[in-house]
């Protein structure tokens, strides 16, 4: 724990404070919000691991009496650096879904974003958590739940404060900090608790806590010749951000998963504290339904997972591709596009042959020019294989070489990281905001290749008139799902395992940006562009850490979110209606509450940042 972020409540200046409903969480600014003292019981309780949370680039503000302009430089320098996110006890990675209250600025008052009144709107908390857990243990976390449920008081959980959709931020709340939960513990031979001798078999796995990011897990299994499916940030494999929890129970997907499974299909057992502070060993033969829905059923809604026991492999021999083209001649954008969709409609056959990973589809302003870069990944492969896989498209772009030019190299090593960590990070908090949709693209949608050179372009922001309406958008195009583990019975949206592509873009707009500006965005994302993915595969889904936000996952159209998360999931005899069952039966008072998640619908954020029931909610609804 940080000594200078410890709870420091002495001195505050209340100001006049209103009534809450009764409806509703307790925030700073009602009368029923937790005094001094009791703060400080809970602190006592949990043996002196509440902190009061600040705004970590608070120094950077001359208003602020820690200000301290040294502080702020060294800040600056790592604002993009994800694990430094991730080592805070409340900053994210996309600063803009807590209302990016208190930027790193210059001494001329500009946010590193770029935004030239950051330093005359000031620094505040925002939507960040008024007070954070240190958690250490299960105990730990179980007290801070009870207390927060009898304070009636709003809990958001944070590991690295990666999630695209901000679920570990909210107004007024008590963050459950689970960096420091960290334990990596590799089993040659391990079997799942209370489960029968003779109905599991002994099994590689590794124990994880819930601290931990994948990079750590796969570094460490490394000296075991062992491997793990964990998570990626694309383009971020060294300083990796991507939590192991969050990431699973929404399903997880990774360099190794089309090969060994989701992250939800490799999870054997985990540990779980529930809203009234019950610590759970939860597994196929014990909470078996619980089990079930943690297995890509989506997070944050059940319990906090403080451990997880998920398989581990022997580390194969991996090849890894990596390629980039560029278009050249600005006149021939039809012939980019075209290739652009051929390339799309080699994914199955790729796929199929066991090659999997990351693409991007980038353009002006991201880019001086139209870009295509990927990094596939394959193994326990003969030498040779990939470039066999790889001909025709190198043909193609042979026959093009006047209009594209580009790079593609491939490399081998004996085993997984001895490729995988040698990447680059992804820089992250870069000011602004975004708007993301995605769609799971089966491999019927990719078949006819002028519906999808249409929703291609369509996406990419092409108008008719070859312009752009709005700055062509990044594009991610995830080719990782797993088809090999469909009979596994998990709480994963079925659409992953027809899936050949996971299609994401990403719409953004500049720090300082009024909200007309980033209203115009979001529309574009969900009524052009997602439709536009959608229409393409009307019958597939999206992933639930990555699905649609904002625009459309609102009250009264929630039902359009869950159908991308999980098909049909407002109908009665579906998954989705068992997992609302579920969280309620766990979570009857609906402590656990984020963003698009199980049961979400059943809170709302008022005008004045309170988290409370709809009009419409009963206790029976």
């Amino acid at each position: 724990m940080l000594p200078n972020t410890l709870l420091r409540i002495g001195g505050v200046v209340l100001l006049p404070l209103a009534m809450a409903a009764p409806n509703c969480r307790c925030t700073p600014k009602d009368s029923c919000w937790p005094s001094e003292h009791e703060w400080q019981q809970l602190n006592i309780t949990i043996n002196g691991h509440l902190i009061k949370a600040k705004s970590v680039a608070s120094v950077c503000y001359k208003s602020e009496p820690d200000y301290n302009e040294r502080a702020c430089s060294a800040i600056r320098s790592q604002w993009g650096n994800s694990s430094y996110h991730a080592q805070d006890p409340i900053s994210i990675d996309y600063p803009f879904m807590a209302d990016d209250p208190c930027p790193p600025i210059f001494p001329n008052g500009t946010s590193i974003g770029g935004s030239p009144n950051a330093g005359r709107r000031g620094c505040s908390l925002g939507r960040y958590p008024s007070f954070v857990v240190n958690a250490t243990s299960p105990d730990m976390i179980a007290s801070a739940l009870r207390w927060a449920s009898k304070k009636r008081v709003r809990v958001v959980v944070k590991n690295t404060g990666h999630s695209h959709l901000g679920r570990s931020t909210g107004f007024g709340s008590l963050s459950i900090w689970m960096n420091n939960l960290k334990n990596i513990e590799y089993h040659p031979d391990f079997r799942t608790t209370s489960c029968p001798a003779n109905s599991t078999s002994l099994q590689r796995a590794v124990t994880i806590g819930a601290g931990e990011v994948g990079i750590d897990v796969n570094q460490a299994l490394a000296k075991h010749g062992a491997v793990a499916v964990t998570g990626s940030n694309p383009a971020d494999r060294i300083l990796q951000s991507v939590g192991v929890v969050g990431w699973f129970t929404g399903g997880g997907h990774g360099p190794l998963s089309s090969t060994y499974g989701m992250g939800s299909d490799n999870l054997l057992e985990a540990t779980l504290v529930t809203a009234n502070g019950t610590v759970l060993t939860v597994n196929a033969c014990q909470y078996a339904e619980l089990f079930y829905a943690l297995r890509g059923g989506g997070g944050g809604t059940y319990g906090v997972v403080t451990s997880a026991v998920m398989r581990a492999y022997p580390s194969p021999r991996t090849s890894l591709w990596t390629f980039s083209a560029t278009l050249q001649d600005h006149r021939q954008e039809s012939q980019w596009w075209d290739l652009v969709t051929y390339f799309h409609q080699q994914l199955n056959e790729w796929k199929r042959e066991g090659m999997q990973g990351y693409y991007y589809l980038l353009g002006p302003p991201l880019m001086p020019t139209r870009m295509l870069g990927l990094g596939f990944y394959l193994y326990d492969k003969p030498d040779g294989t990939v470039e066999k896989l790889i001909a025709p498209w190198i043909l193609e772009l042979d026959f093009a070489k006047s209009t594209i030019s580009y790079q593609s190299n491939i490399k081998s090593a004996a085993s997984f990281m001895e490729i995988y960590q040698d990447t680059q990070n992804e820089a992250v908090a870069q000011g602004g905001g975004f708007s993301l949709g995605s769609r799971l693209l089966p491999a019927e949608s990719l078949r006819d290749r002028e519906s999808l050179s249409h929703m291609l372009q369509e996406v990419a922001g092409v108008s008719r008139d070859n312009t752009t309406s709005i700055p062509t958008p990044a594009i991610i195009g995830h080719v990782i799902a797993n088809a090999n583990n469909a009979k596994l019975e998990t709480g994963l949206n079925p659409a992953w395992r027809k899936a050949v592509v996971h299609f994401l873009m990403v719409g953004g707009w500049e720090d300082g940006a009024s909200e007309a500006v980033a209203e115009a965005v979001r529309e574009d994302v969900t009524f052009r562009k997602t439709y536009a993915m959608r229409k393409l595969a009307p019958d597939s889904g999206a992933y639930f850490n990555e699905v649609i936000i904002l625009a459309l996952c609102v009250p009264g159209f929630l039902s359009i979110c869950l159908e991308d998360a999980w098909p049909n999931a407002d109908s009665d005899v579906t998954d989705g209606h068992q997992r609302a069952k579920l969280a309620n039966k766990y979570d009857p008072e609906g402590l656990f509450w984020c963003k698009h998640c199980v049961g979400s619908e059943k809170w709302v954020e008022d005008k004045n940042e309170a988290l409370c029931r709809p009009a419409w909610y009963s206790a029976s609804a």
